[in-house]
């Protein structure tokens, strides 16, 4: 009877415990979509194609600095490419997961017309940035909690630049453009 009781036991308790075991990270793929077209690349899809590494340092809209960090990602211009390129007139809406949206035209993905500063906060013009889907920080992974496992940033060929932080968005789940 003491037997019958201790395996009963031991098997709600297995049973339970195989039931909050995580087998891992959730899937995540980005859709990218243009009119009827839309394709879906995995993270694995992203590392498979060229990438960016570059410097990447932003300041939140409340003045808090991350960075600076090294950050490696696919240009932004890339992507487009994959929606057949950016026209002059066109745009790419880049959403996150959480509802967040940030959109940007053909100038802004190559780099231009964006606010960038050194690091005393003095605002740098003419400086360059290289959108792209980045996925990893300092060599590593980007974690979720640093908006992984894709997120739209700004990196620099050069040390030191600070680009805003309301750029940088979280969760990438989808890219459209609009023509």
């Amino acid at each position: 009877m003491v037997q019958v009781s201790i395996i009963s036991i031991l098997l709600i308790i297995s049973t339970f415990l195989i039931g909050c075991v995580e087998s891992g990270p959730p899937e995540w793929n980005l859709t990218l979509a243009s009119g009827e077209q839309e394709e879906h690349l995995t993270l694995a899809d992203l590392q498979s194609m060229p990438s960016f590494t570059g410097n990447g340092y932003l300041i939140s809209t409340v003045g808090i600095r991350y960075g600076p960090f090294t950050g490696k990602g696919v240009r932004i211009t890339d992507i487009a490419s994959r929606l057949g390129g950016l026209g002059e007139t066109d745009r790419l809406y880049i959403y996150g997961s959480d509802g967040y949206l940030w959109v940007i035209d053909s100038i802004q993905a190559c780099g231009q017309e964006y606010i960038t500063f050194d690091t005393d906060l003095k605002e740098l013009h003419n400086k360059t940035v290289i959108p792209v889907l980045m996925y990893e920080s300092d060599g590593k992974i980007l974690t979720q909690e640093d908006g992984g496992p894709v997120r739209f940033a700004l990196l620099t060929e050069e040390e030191g630049i600070i680009t805003e932080g309301s750029a940088w968005v979280k969760w990438i789940s989808r890219i459209e453009m609009h023509r």
